[in-house]
């Protein structure tokens, strides 16, 4: 078995000496160490064109090594199907649980949840982007009650365009199909009222 070291020059390193000192230690060899102005991360390719089955990969952090989580699925799975022991020096993570005997599963999930998106994702991880699509609905809905209500209390389809910002009577058509609002098709323009059963739909 062979323990192959890498650390990224250009992602968040505090002090590269630390690392490569614990990965001597482990007897790591080759370590590779990415260039900051390799954008091709050529050492990455050849970290994981050394590593055989049964071999140990050697990272920093996971923070470190991956720049978002489809590159971090991508190594697990690739080291998974080739029995090869992951070791995460900062994470205090050892797949073959020898070098972290206190290590937890609070531990794993951390070294996850740590990974950095690339600047491609605009800033966002998967959790924030769970959130803003959780806001972009509550907000969808909102628009779909009042435009709701107001049909039952007789504001014209027109008026609702107005109110809501729904360009097209399709659309507000649309919304009161999809909540089974009882539609009326008047000749002349309709009352308004307050109705005490104003339909709400569960929205």
């Amino acid at each position: 078995m062979s323990c192959i070291g890498y650390i990224n020059n250009a992602q968040y390193v505090d002090n590269i000496e630390v690392g490569v000192s614990k990965m001597k230690q482990l007897q790591c060899s080759p370590i590779h160490i990415e260039d900051k102005d390799d954008n091709d991360r050529l050492e990455w390719k050849c970290f994981l064109g050394k590593l055989n089955e049964g071999d140990a990969a050697v990272l920093l952090s996971f923070d470190n090594a991956f720049k978002n989580h489809t590159d971090l699925v991508f190594f697990l799975k690739y080291c998974l199907s080739r029995h090869i022991r992951i070791i995460s020096l900062f994470d205090g993570l050892d797949t073959s649980d020898e070098l972290f005997p206190n290590g937890s599963t609070r531990n794993v999930l951390s070294a996850i949840v740590n990974v950095r998106t690339d600047k491609r994702d605009e800033g966002f991880d998967d959790f924030e982007a769970e959130l803003i699509a959780d806001k972009h609905q509550e907000k969808k809905l909102k628009k779909y009650r009042m435009v709701i209500n107001m049909y039952n209390a007789g504001y014209s389809i027109k008026e609702i365009m107005s109110r809501t910002g729904y360009h097209g009577k399709s659309n507000i058509y649309r919304i009161l199909h999809m909540y089974n609002v009882e539609l009326e098709y008047p000749t002349m323009v309709r009352t308004r009222h307050q109705s005490p059963n104003i339909i709400q739909r569960n929205l």
